[in-house]
């Protein structure tokens, strides 16, 4: 397929949904709405609630773009109703996208396949060093997170499979973006990104002025040159197409990459990484749109 065979397509922007990132896919999908739109391609935006499922299949459009983020979005739920109805969908397919939504499986599928470390999770640790953190196993955009500080919190936290708690690494927080680019792997860069808070939460992520990103990362380049093939590997390991962000810590203390998890479906929203990561290699959001649709 070649770009003027993209623009002839109907493309329906799908965005919304019903996870704890609903506001942050509509500000992605209505992003990449707006730059299709004001290019000539033919584009809908659609707003996806529990209640409107079916008629987003019924109306048939030759290529849904995937905005969602969360549950249902970036857990393969839509590409797995997409690959029934016979449509095709931007970003990774079903099984990709539910190996990598589950951190806790990611993580153990990396180990045993790349020997790729990860903070340990609680049942792992033999001398518990506060604080800790506690996240949702299948969530994005930092919602849910909490660092626990004593062993009080730690017997109040609601524990079950849905929660990961780990030991908290720190040092610097370090994010790739990869993106598929007429049949080629590449890695835009390594982001470090600073913050006041406690940890990279939402408010971090998506306020202005909350959190800093150099770009370059503020490490030596043979790390830098390092984490972008380990990224390009585990892109091409856990078969993922069209783009993706992973994300790591580099300890501080021993100098060593922690993997923390892979993001199938990055956000395309005015202050997200993978744009900015984009535009150092001075390709246009429009042009990073337009390899996300090409790559599908």
């Amino acid at each position: 397929m070649s770009f003027q065979d993209i623009r002839k397509l109907n493309i329906v922007i799908v965005a919304g949904g019903w996870s704890s990132e609903r506001s942050v896919s509509i500000n992605s999908g209505k992003n990449v709405f707006n730059s299709l739109n004001n290019n000539g391609y033919k584009v809908k935006f659609f707003d996806l609630k529990k209640n409107n499922l079916i008629e987003l299949f019924k109306s048939k459009p030759d290529l849904i773009f995937n905005a969602l983020h969360g549950e249902f979005g970036e857990d393969g739920g839509i590409s797995c109703l997409a690959k029934k109805y016979n449509i095709p969908i931007t970003h990774s397919d079903d099984f990709s996208s539910a190996l990598c939504f589950n951190k806790r499986l990611l993580k153990n599928f990396l180990k045993k396949e790349l020997n790729i470390g990860s903070p340990k999770e609680l049942y792992e640790i033999n001398d518990i060093k506060f604080p800790l953190i506690a996240k949702p196993n299948a969530d994005g955009s930092s919602k849910g997170v909490k660092l626990i500080y004593n062993f009080k919190e730690l017997k109040n936290l609601k524990i079950d499979k849905d929660i990961l708690i780990e030991e908290k690494i720190n040092g610097q927080e370090l994010t790739v973006t990869i993106i598929e680019d007429k049949g080629k792997i590449k890695a835009l860069g390594v982001t470090e990104i600073t913050f006041d808070s406690d940890h990279y939460d939402f408010k971090a992520k998506y306020t202005y002025g909350k959190s800093n990103h150099y770009l370059p990362a503020r490490i030596s380049k043979k790390n830098y040159e390092y984490l972008l093939n380990l990224s390009k590997i585990i892109f091409k390991k856990c078969r993922c197409r069209s783009i993706a962000r992973l994300d790591f810590i580099l300890d501080s203390k021993s100098n060593q990459f922690y993997f923390l998890e892979l993001n199938t479906h990055p956000g395309l929203t005015p202050i997200s990484l993978a744009p900015e990561q984009a535009q150092y290699n001075k390709i246009s959001y429009l042009s990073l749109i337009e390899k996300i649709i090409f790559s599908s």
